[in-house]
C-alpha cells in the first residue's frame, strides 16, 4: 500500500511538470529529472527512512534475503552484488538524489524473485549492505534498509 501510495505521488508530481519534449540535449533532461524531485520533496517533505520499509516489511524482505543467502545459488548472488561498489564517504539518505556517478548494483534475479514486486516507477537498488528503493525517473531514494544484504 506505501509503495502504491509513492506511486501515485509520483504521478502527480510528473503531471504538474511541463511535458518533455523529445530532445537529446542533456541538460535539458537533467533540468526536467531535477524538478521532478524538487516536486516529490516537496509532496514528502516529511519523508524518513521507514516510511515504506517498515519495521513488519523489514522483517518480511529480511527472511526473504536471508533464504536466498543461504539457498544453493547464494554464491552466484553474492557474486553478483559484490560487483558494484560504492563510493567512499556516500552516506544514502530519503529523498536524497543519487549520484550519477555511483555504480549501483541491480538485485539478482534469483533475490527479486523473493522480494515484492513493484511498479514501473521504482526498484530496488543494493548499495553496499542496503536495500534502496529508487524512484526511476527522478534517481532518488525513497527509501532504504541498512544492513540488509549480509
Amino acid at each position: 500500500d506505501r509503495v502504491e501510495a509513492y506511486e501515485n505521488l509520483h504521478k502527480i508530481a510528473e503531471k504538474s511538470l511541463p511535458a518533455l519534449k523529445k530532445t537529446s540535449k542533456q541538460e535539458v533532461i537533467a533540468a526536467q529529472q531535477q524538478a521532478l524531485v524538487n516536486k516529490i520533496r516537496e509532496l514528502r517533505s516529511n519523508a524518513r527512512r521507514g516510511d515504506i520499509f517498515t519495521p513488519s516489511a523489514t522483517k518480511t524482505i529480511a527472511r526473504a534475503i536471508k533464504k536466498v543467502f543461504a539457498g544453493a545459488d547464494a554464491h552466484r548472488v553474492e557474486n553478483t552484488i559484490q560487483a558494484g561498489d560504492p563510493l567512499e564517504g556516500f552516506k544514502v539518505q530519503v529523498n536524497q538524489m543519487y549520484p550519477d556517478s555511483l555504480p549501483f548494483t541491480t538485485v539478482p534475479p534469483t533475490l527479486l524473485q523473493k522480494l515484492p514486486r513493484l511498479p514501473d516507477e521504482v526498484a530496488y537498488r543494493i548499495l553496499g549492505s542496503a536495500l534502496l528503493l529508487v524512484d526511476r525517473k527522478a534517481n532518488m531514494v525513497v527509501d532504504f534498509m541498512p544492513n540488509a544484504i549480509p
